[in-house]
This record gives C-alpha cells, sequence and structure tokens, in this order.
C-alpha cells in the first residue's frame, strides 16, 4: 500500500539535516492538515517544516544552477 504522504506536528524533525544526506524531497499532500516537507533518507523518510531557516536556505541552494567546478 502507498504510504501516507502527511506529516503530523510531532513527526516533524527539530534537527538540521546535513544536506548531503538529502536523496530527494517532495511537499506533503495538499489534503494534509499540516503543510511539511518530506525529505528522503538513505534509511528512509523524515518530515521537516519547510519554514524552518536551514531549508529554506537549501531550497535556495538547489535553484542556483550548479557551476562545473575546475
Amino acid at each position: 500500500s502507498p504510504r501516507p504522504t502527511c506529516c503530523s506536528k510531532d513527526k516533524l524533525s527539530r534537527r538540521r539535516i546535513p544536506e548531503f544526506r538529502i536523496r530527494e524531497y517532495r511537499y506533503s499532500a495538499s489534503s494534509c492538515a499540516l503543510r511539511a516537507v518530506l525529505v528522503k533518507l538513505d534509511h528512509g523518510m523524515v518530515c521537516v517544516d519547510p519554514q524552518q531557516k536551514w531549508f529554506q536556505e537549501y531550497l535556495r541552494k538547489q535553484k542556483k544552477p550548479k557551476t562545473p567546478s575546475t
């Protein structure tokens, strides 16, 4: 069965997740009571508050085009 894509407030991770551990992320379904981001790690999923400062910074970095390192 598909996993529910909702996060409850007590499931939200308070800790900053190291960027190198984030495999992918997606926003919770619009039908969810709580607006959250599901972050996929090597060993499972973590719920994150999209308003958290570290996540905002992470998103900003993701949007920047990656320049080839010389």
